[in-house]
């Protein structure tokens, strides 16, 4: 006997218990492990209780028939997906006709002949194990998709910044420039791409922290200054060719305690994700108010086409943008709002899309938290 076989169990549901003794006999002979209900209610509960690999169910009893037992568990997601096979003394092609209709696998006549039965259940069993490895194999196909479109990305955008900074330093030793403005723009480069490349080695490293469940650190003091509007001024230097207009409104007094690194993270990624999807030329509203002591609310708005209300949650996954292939138009890693996120939401916080008629406007929302000291 297979190992597979043995380990599945059949759920047999009919009040005849003549019946039900032989068939659990039958089916046990055969290798499987067999669970018996005679009372049709209770048989819903028991079906969601052990989830079976088959239920074989007798259609004509009292209180619920076969075809209500299917029918309610056809609408429960746990118990949806069981296979179902009817058993019966109905043998007209309308109640047959009415069984598959339901979404029954197969269905069987009483009186019934006990190998058919089993080499019906067995059909019945190895279906459902190819449906299986048809999905497992769909499945690795698509995993090993993203894979290989995750690491080509991470190539790019490792590659594409350190490729400026090269060539900008090489510029810079090679030549003697009589014009310091012509030195300077080689510098600048330079670093704004050395801030990008330091940012994607910044998710890569928190991406991997994370998911090994490691925290964040204690709730420090946030510099306005530097912990926020100086981001915000790195991320807007690599969008200069844009011509974007932003402005901040920070509201007096606001007190934020929080992972200053993490912070700083997520603040950056709302950020550049409203400076990379604006159109030229247009304005970036970034504004901070107080949310208790230690609290803040952050949102950023933009003028850009703004996202489509059924994927207000999917942007939210990790490489989504990724995964849209070589029609993606924008660069980046795609886990920007993944991480700004998961950041918020540490510190009982959360990061949603709000709703707008023209742009697009997103909202960071820590609630007041204290300073926390480090222990000596």
């Amino acid at each position: 006997m297979e190992n597979s076989k043995e380990a599945r169990t059949i759920l047999v549901i009919d009040d005849d218990l003549p019946m039900l003794i032989g068939l659990r006999g039958l089916l046990e002979r055969n290798g499987y492990k067999v669970k018996t209900c005679e009372n049709s209610p209770a048989s819903i509960k028991m079906a969601e209780e052990i989830q079976p690999g088959l239920i074989v169910c007798d259609i004509m009893m009292p209180i619920m028939d076969g075809f209500k037992i299917k029918e309610k568990l056809s609408t429960n997601p746990i118990t949806r997906n069981i296979p179902f096979l009817f058993l019966s003394a109905r043998t007209s092609q309308t109640d047959k006709l009415k069984g598959f209709a339901g979404g029954a696998d197969d269905y069987v006549t009483k009186p019934f002949d006990p190998l058919e039965l089993v080499a019906r259940i067995n059909a019945v069993f190895r279906r459902q194990e190819k449906d299986h490895q048809i999905a497992a194999q769909e499945m690795d196909n698509q995993i090993e998709r993203i894979k290989t479109e995750v690491l080509n990305n991470i190539s790019h955008e490792l590659r594409t910044p350190m490729t400026q900074i090269l060539l900008s330093l090489d510029m810079m030793l090679r030549n003697k420039f009589d014009d310091p403005e012509d030195l300077k723009w080689f510098v600048e480069t330079a670093l704004s791409q050395s801030l990008r490349l330091n940012a994607v080695i910044d998710d890569l490293t928190f991406l991997n922290s994370y998911d090994m469940g490691h925290g964040f650190g204690f709730r420090q003091n946030i510099d306005i200054k530097n912990d926020f509007e100086l981001r915000i001024s790195q991320r807007q230097e690599l969008y200069t060719d844009k011509e974007l207009q932003v402005h901040i409104h920070i509201e007096e007094g606001v007190e934020i305690h929080a992972p200053r690194r993490e912070f700083r993270q997520a603040i950056g990624h709302l950020v550049d994700n409203s400076l990379k999807f604006s159109p030229p030329m247009t304005s970036v509203l970034v504004d901070i108010a107080a949310n208790g002591k230690g609290g803040c609310i952050f949102t950023v708005t933009d003028h850009g086409s703004g996202i489509p209300s059924e994927l207000h949650e999917k942007v939210f996954e990790r490489f989504y943008q990724i995964s849209q292939g070589d029609t993606r138009e924008y660069g980046g890693l795609g886990v920007g709002l993944t991480i700004a996120r998961a950041i918020a939401r540490a510190l009982d916080g959360d990061v949603k899309i709000l709703p707008s008629t023209i742009g697009f406007s997103i909202q960071m929302v820590l609630p007041p938290a204290p300073l926390e000291v480090p222990l000596e």
